[in-house]
């Protein structure tokens, strides 16, 4: 008897461990879910608060600095002797230091983006004339809200060639420049931290003008519209030109159903620059003609090209076709099941006629 009580008290045991085993396991489960919930939410609060502060850096790296005019126009004369403004303001809550540098620059890729050249030997003779001005200041402070106004003397050379000449005046500061969010950067040709004034400088006499649509690009065949464009035009003269053109979009009647005026940028010489456009609405079919017609420089010369393409939306096409093929199957298999009852109810039909000849000849029998 006392085994069995003994057997049973430690079962009874054995099943009090294993409870509060269970038990403690589930607290323990419990605790760590709770614990990852907590981290998962102190994650995404934490990457929260460093995306907020990215942005908010990222959003205040504008350089609080404005150069005015931003580029202006300038005609002189061989031996001709020019002076020249230039304002720069600083429009951030500290002072800023630096020095005033004269240079070159070029336009050397097909979106009209200036490119300051450090060694004006970098760029072709007929071009430069950083050499030509002369500045009356080559360290400034710009105090905080307020702006420097400098002079520049520019002394054109005796056998200066006709022709455009292009310097950029940039102001380049010294150190780290504060930054303030919403100011204005746009100032001629802002690189780095160098704020720039540009020059065009056209020196008078008899100047080459030559330009041409070197590239006039669509696709040969599309589905459906606007038709992107693409157009390269060649600056071969002696000056920046600004052509002004229009897109025509023909269709195959001959009529024009869509124009878009070519946005107008200065194109500068033995410099490439390309154009995008769409042209046209989304549903087009057949055979359209695409025309360009520009004129540039002081004469207003004028150059043109055009190309062929197919607009055809073959999906809906085929979708179409398909449907008409189906439907004619359709009236067809109707037809000819039409056509087999309409047999087999003649055919009906004289056997019914004859089994009432036959009665009719039974009954006629009877009768005599």
């Amino acid at each position: 008897m006392n085994k069995q009580k003994n057997s049973k008290s430690e079962i009874r045991n054995s099943r009090q461990i294993q409870n509060s085993n269970f038990l403690n396991s589930k607290i323990v489960s419990c605790f760590v879910l709770r614990a990852s919930n907590l981290f998962f939410i102190l994650v995404l609060f934490t990457s929260s608060l460093l995306l907020f502060t990215f942005n908010s850096v990222f959003a205040q790296s504008v350089i609080p600095l404005t150069a005015s005019p931003a580029r202006q126009e300038i005609l002189v004369d061989p031996s001709e002797q020019q002076t020249i403004s230039v304002r720069f303001l600083n429009q951030g809550d500290s002072p800023i230091s630096g020095i005033i540098r004269v240079a070159d620059f070029i336009v050397d890729n097909k979106d009209g983006i200036p490119r300051i050249l450090e060694d004006s030997s970098q760029a072709s003779p007929k071009y430069t004339a950083s050499t030509w001005i002369k500045s009356n200041s080559d360290r400034i402070t710009i105090a905080s809200k307020d702006n420097v106004l400098l002079q520049f003397n520019i002394q054109v050379p005796d056998n200066a060639r006709a022709g455009g000449r292009y310097v950029a005046i940039f102001f380049e500061p010294e150190g780290v420049v504060p930054q303030e969010t919403g100011a204005n950067q746009e100032a001629g040709s802002g690189v780095s931290t160098r704020l720039a004034s540009l020059l065009y400088i056209r020196v008078s006499g008899e100047i080459s003008e030559q330009a041409m649509i070197s590239r006039f690009f669509a696709s040969g065949f599309v589905e459906f519209g606007p038709i992107k464009i693409e157009t390269d035009i060649l600056n071969r003269g002696d000056y920046h030109i600004r052509p002004k053109g229009v897109l025509a979009l023909v269709n195959p009647f001959g009529s024009v159903v869509a124009q878009e005026t070519l946005k107008e940028e200065n194109i500068f010489p033995d410099t490439l620059r390309t154009f995008e456009n769409e042209l046209g609405s989304k549903y087009m079919l057949g055979r359209y003609k695409l025309t360009l017609t520009a004129s540039y420089g002081e004469k207003g010369q004028s150059m043109s090209r055009s190309i062929f393409i197919w607009i055809v939306p073959w999906r809906i096409i085929l979708i179409l076709i398909l449907t008409i093929i189906i439907i004619w199957f359709i009236i067809k298999s109707l037809k000819r099941k039409a056509s087999k009852n309409s047999e087999s109810l003649k055919k009906e039909l004289e056997i019914e006629k004859q089994e009432i000849d036959r009665l009719k000849k039974q009954i006629s029998k009877r009768a005599d």
